[in-house]
């Protein structure tokens, strides 16, 4: 299957890009630091028959114009898209980068939501705003400035995937993570490093499920292990074999994980 067409959609900070296919209850996926809409071509072939799935890519990604580095600026981005999609309740599904605003947009929106999945993500750095980024991300963004596109993807498919991932999926992973853009990756980067998302995590009522990659190198088990302790009624899934990709990695697995939290709704 190719995927839908990119379409954008002009909301009161700029453009933002997304795809959308499928009708019925929607489904509405935020990727991650290494990812745009295309990361979610196999969430698109599996759930598009019976749901509306709708990927974004976030400011600064894709065919997104670049916004303030903010997580309310970008959240209020994605409910802008949202409202001119004309959704009004949805299941919302977060991964990393994507988890963190998830959090933020269900903290504020949380009438909108039917039901939140955090997938290999955690609840923010929670720095001071205007301070200096973690050096984690101050190397991605100095790697994205010095080496070429496919070679960064080529390094953020390696530092994110499990060993013995199928060059298949891992040619696509890499060819994902090599369309980012500095300015879309640093101005991210700072969301992920100023925002702290369990004081609006806490009490939230909203039914969740929180994903993990059995062997994820990039979000650690205790990141997780926050996450339940916040959300003590969520449901959890842990997808065997997989990275800090197992939408790609193990997509039978990760779809069967969503579809069941859904028809628990």
């Amino acid at each position: 299957m190719s995927l839908p067409p990119l379409n954008r959609a002009a909301i009161s900070d700029g453009m933002i890009a997304y795809r959308s296919l499928g009708s019925g209850e929607p489904l509405v996926f935020l990727h991650g630091l290494a990812g745009n809409s295309r990361s979610w071509i196999r969430q698109f072939e599996h759930f598009s028959s019976t749901h509306q799935v709708i990927a974004w890519d976030a400011p600064g990604y894709g065919g997104s114009d670049d916004f303030k580095a903010d997580v309310d600026v970008f959240t209020d981005a994605l409910n802008q898209l949202l409202q001119y999609c004309g959704l009004s309740k949805f299941v919302l599904l977060g991964h990393s980068m994507g988890g963190i605003l998830a959090a933020r947009y269900a903290a504020r929106f949380p009438d909108h939501l039917h039901g939140l999945i955090l997938s290999c993500t955690h609840v923010g750095n929670g720095n001071p705003k205007g301070s200096d980024l973690p050096p984690g991300y101050t190397n991605r963004v100095a790697d994205l400035d010095t080496m070429s596109q496919m070679d960064y993807g080529i390094s953020r498919a390696r530092a994110m995937l499990a060993p013995e991932t199928p060059a298949s999926i891992f040619d696509l992973a890499a060819n994902i993570s090599a369309e980012t853009r500095p300015i879309g990756l640093a101005n991210a980067a700072r969301v992920i490093s100023e925002t702290d998302t369990s004081p609006g995590l806490a009490g939230l009522t909203i039914p969740a499920l929180i994903i993990s990659g059995e062997v994820d190198p990039v979000v650690s088990l205790d990141k997780t292990e926050r996450l339940y302790e916040l959300l003590p009624h969520a449901s959890k899934a842990v997808i065997a074999g997989a990275g800090h990709a197992p939408y790609l990695e193990n997509p039978d697995a990760y779809n069967a994980s969503v579809g069941a939290f859904i028809r628990s709704l």
